[in-house]
């Protein structure tokens, strides 16, 4: 990041692309419900036999696909408003010092050098001579030698056009800092080309909330905070308080406090407790998988009918003497 493009950055653009992602994110909810709740009900009314339970199992797979588009694409919205949001702080930085010089009628060159014009008292009928400074910051040594330059020049515009060149360098560095922190969460938000969700995937989804949820603190924190220990009157104003972009993300970061809150809507709650049994699952069975895999001989696996569905699988690990070790319902 540098000068010319911190300038010429159009954030607007960013945006854009956080609500496209945000827009896919809700249609990709929508149609998981309405598999789940509508066409998954009609075809086990209408059908039955092995072509309906091969139909349900397929719907449930597709099913799976949209929850996983929805939560990764809600994690890309979330990630790039992170972004915008500490890009903007830097873009402001430098609109003010850019403001500020160009009211003292000074120029800003393209690599963020201050140049500034002839000021002071006449020496031999000549003012003291223009000139241009450049931030030293990054180096102490030559940052205090030109410091010392300045202060002594008898053109006081040297002074002045030397801190707006340390403003400057220093809303650079913040946004190169924060494209520097953001450019690998957004390349690790990818899935596996290919049409199934599987464990390693929703582990996969739980890391890129956690990376995601750090880089966005200081965003986090700039959406107001539900109550502490909040009623559920108290959550639902609070709730209420936000925007949709908000509760958007919000709800993306931090889907686990999301499902306890008591006074919030039920589809909301509902979503984000399936999104946090779905990634905890996921991360579980890899976890599950990698243990098994290093003494396979001292376990079995079991699987019956899920009695709660009839559909779903039970998995159970036993070891040779016939204790169970992990158990746990497919989702």
């Amino acid at each position: 990041m540098d000068y010319t493009t911190l300038k010429a950055l159009k954030l607007s653009e960013y945006s854009d692309a956080a609500d496209g992602f945000r827009a896919v994110s809700d249609m990709a909810g929508a149609a998981k419900d309405r598999i789940d709740m509508q066409i998954i009900v009609a075809v086990k009314k209408a059908n039955e036999g092995e072509a309906a339970d091969a139909a349900d199992g397929q719907l449930r797979e597709l099913a799976k696909d949209f929850h996983y588009t929805q939560v990764e694409c809600g994690l890309v919205s979330t990630a790039l408003d992170g972004f915008v949001y500490d890009l903007e702080a830097a873009r402001k930085k430098l609109d003010a010092v850019v403001e500020a010089a160009h009211a003292r009628k000074f120029t800003v060159n393209s690599d963020g050098s201050v140049s500034y014009p002839a000021a002071g008292e006449e020496t031999d009928g000549k003012l003291p001579e223009a000139g241009t400074v450049a931030s030293l910051a990054e180096d102490p040594t030559a940052d205090a030698i030109g410091r010392y330059a300045a202060g002594i020049d008898p053109n006081p515009n040297a002074r002045y056009a030397l801190e707006y060149a340390d403003r400057i360098a220093d809303a650079v560095k913040e946004a190169t800092e924060a494209d520097e922190k953001w450019a690998p969460k957004l390349r690790a938000l990818k899935a596996d080309d290919d049409l199934t969700v599987s464990d390693r995937d929703w582990a996969d989804a739980q890391k890129d909330t956690a990376g995601v949820l750090k880089g966005a603190e200081d965003y986090l924190h700039s959406i107001k905070e539900p109550p502490k220990h909040g009623t559920p009157k108290e959550n639902a104003e609070w709730w209420k308080s936000l925007t949709d972009e908000q509760r958007a993300d919000y709800t993306t970061l931090r889907p686990d406090s999301i499902g306890w809150m008591d006074g919030l809507p039920a589809t909301v709650r509902d979503e984000a407790n399936r999104t946090v049994l779905a990634e905890t699952r996921g991360a579980a069975r890899v976890e599950l998988d990698a243990w098994i895999a290093k003494e396979p001989d001292r376990f079995t696996t079991m699987h019956q009918l899920n009695p709660n569905t009839g559909g779903e699988v039970d998995v159970e690990v036993r070891d040779p003497e016939g204790e169970t070790k992990w158990k746990a319902w497919e989702a």
